[in-house]
């Protein structure tokens, strides 16, 4: 096997570190950051990860960020093979009254398609998130991206985005139907 590729179904859940498998954009205007003690500004940002006492990726809005910088990352291969009914799910904190996008895009191994957006304040809380995928490809890796938005004030400062267990298992009846 590839030293690349993680079977599904699996979950990140950052606790470890940035993944040695996941990559950062080069080419993009911030970096996704490791955290877990909650992010400076307030009135934006988790305080905590999902789980309580691990580590989540944000991005981090505050000066020199402004409006419309984007932050990209991308996860490792997943083979999701042994999937018959193969779902993307993570846990996304998007608070803030500048909070811009989240976008969540799958490689199927020939092009990126979007299979998830979400903009703005969604509270102080971690939501789940659940996306059927639908592909052909064994094999896909995900580019996940955050787009910078500015409020009312034109700040941009209060628009942390966050994700954590960021990952693809089987989905369960309920998420079918």
């Amino acid at each position: 096997l590839d030293i690349n590729v993680t079977i599904a179904g699996y979950s990140e859940s950052f606790d470890t570190g940035f993944p040695g498998c996941w990559s950062q954009e080069v080419t993009d205007s911030l970096e996704w950051t490791l955290d877990d003690l909650g992010t400076p500004s307030p009135g934006t940002g988790p305080s905590d990860d999902f789980t309580g006492g691990g580590n989540y990726m944000y991005v981090e809005a505050s000066l020199p960020a402004s409006h419309g910088d984007i932050a990209t990352m991308y996860s490792d291969n997943i083979d999701i093979s042994s999937l018959t009914n193969p779902e993307l799910r993570f846990f996304s904190h998007m608070y803030g009254s500048a909070t811009g996008s989240l976008t969540v895009d799958m490689w199927n191994g020939s092009i990126y398609t979007n299979v998830f957006t979400k903009s703005g304040d969604q509270g102080d809380q971690w939501n789940e998130e659940k996306v059927l995928l639908s592909t052909l490809s064994s094999i896909v890796h995900f580019r996940i991206s955050a787009v910078l938005d500015t409020n009312a004030n034109g700040d941009a400062w209060a628009g942390d985005i966050a994700i954590d267990e960021f990952g693809v298992k089987e989905a369960i009846a309920n998420d079918l139907a």
